[in-house]
């Protein structure tokens, strides 16, 4: 079925160029992929998916779309901690994009939805970039609106709804350096507006002055914690910006790829992360890469390994703020593993792997995790 709606856009996208067009200067893409992660908290991911691009280079437009399942599969220490059973849900995952060239202008557009039994999303984006100095200077800006809608699996929304909107604005500057290289700064701000607390997320509760260990298993938790469990509360507003730098540089047979990225957002969360990847080409046919991956961050401002209940005139309070989405704690992760592409004529086919380690500093349940990525894509070209 995905296969043939892919098809249908590409026949009814071909059936709408002008013949010429059609003739003499339209590519088009097929991709199929299929990946998967797994790691040792027992969470598991497979992701098959299809895509399809249509494009003229020398009049500079273009058009496509792809469509991809999640099928996540979770039994981690936070679901064991609350007592709840394993379960497993299904993410589909929609995408077209599209762009025209008006002499030194690009104009784009994309769409993107996310639909799950209890998670809707949808996100546009319009894209502006311009060629100056000969194509050695391209400024790009975009705009993004999305709109999120998180639910409880069985509940009609207008009994349970978490409503989330965000404005993303970008820009970034390409400069060819050289022949060989290229350096690509860029600054990202986001806006988001409404609710971000996971719906079934639960915390555990301290009396004052309790002292639980990092990483303290279920059981140590359940010995110290009160009787009260909170429902996550964050902040209604969040502002997220980000900067980044890009630098590529061509050898004879390999391309070294740098990018560092720093990150800060209004709840007082900071990160680095630094990526490196050097593509080398063996002979024609075959090009293999290693690819390294190192992120830092230190925790929201608010963020508590075990937060503790306040004795008021009126009883007991929990924290007016709190979470405990292990991805808004202090952490630090590192990435190795590589690739290898297979290419005959227009035909290819791509393998990759990493290795995800990641160490949590201030954390209940657990102090570390070990996972692995995979994908296989298969994608030809025709003419």
């Amino acid at each position: 079925m995905r296969s043939f709606c892919c098809a249908a856009a590409v026949a009814l996208g071909l059936l709408a160029l002008p013949t010429q067009a059609r003739a003499d200067d339209v590519r088009v893409k097929f991709d199929a992929e299929a990946s998967g992660y797994l790691d040792t908290d027992a969470t598991g991911v497979l992701t098959p998916g299809v895509g399809v691009d249509v494009s003229s280079v020398t009049s500079g437009w273009g058009f496509g779309g792809d469509f991809l399942v999640d099928v996540v599969t979770a039994a981690s220490a936070d679901i064991v901690a609350t007592a709840s059973p394993k379960w497993t849900d299904v993410r589909y995952v929609p995408t077209l994009n599209g762009h025209f060239k008006v002499g030194d202008v690009t104009l784009g557009a994309a769409a993107a939805a996310s639909v799950e039994s209890d998670y809707y999303a949808g996100s546009g984006t319009l894209s502006f970039s311009i060629d100056t100095l000969e194509k050695t200077v391209t400024p790009a800006l975009s705009y993004s609106f999305g709109y999120d809608v998180a639910a409880r699996r069985g509940t009609p929304l207008s009994v349970y709804s978490l409503e989330l909107m965000r404005h993303a604005a970008a820009a970034s500057v390409t400069f060819v350096v050289n022949k060989s290289t290229i350096f690509v700064p860029g600054l990202t701000a986001v806006l988001e507006f409404g609710d971000q607390e996971k719906p079934y997320r639960y915390l555990p509760t301290f009396a004052a002055g309790t002292t639980v260990s990092n990483g303290a298993s279920a059981a140590e938790v359940d010995a110290a914690r009160t009787s009260v469990r909170v429902a996550e509360n964050s902040p209604d507003a969040r502002q997220r910006y980000a900067g980044s730098a890009l630098v590529a540089h061509r050898f004879d047979n390999a391309t070294v790829r740098v990018e560092e990225r720093l990150y800060m957002d209004s709840w007082w969360l900071m990160a680095t992360t630094t990526d490196f990847t050097l593509p080398v080409d063996v002979g024609d046919s075959i090009r293999l890469w290693p690819h390294a991956r190192f992120h830092a961050q230190k925790g929201v401002s608010f963020w508590n390994r075990a937060y503790e209940m306040e004795e008021t005139a009126q009883g007991l309070r929990a924290p007016g703020l709190r979470v405990g989405d292990r991805e808004l704690g202090p952490f630090l992760a590192a990435s190795l593993g590589g690739g290898i592409r297979f290419m005959s004529n227009r035909v290819g086919v791509t393998l990759s792997a990493d290795a995800v380690y990641t160490r949590f500093l201030d954390h209940l349940f657990i102090q570390d995790r070990l996972g692995g990525f995979g994908a296989v894509t298969f994608d030809v070209e025709t003419e």
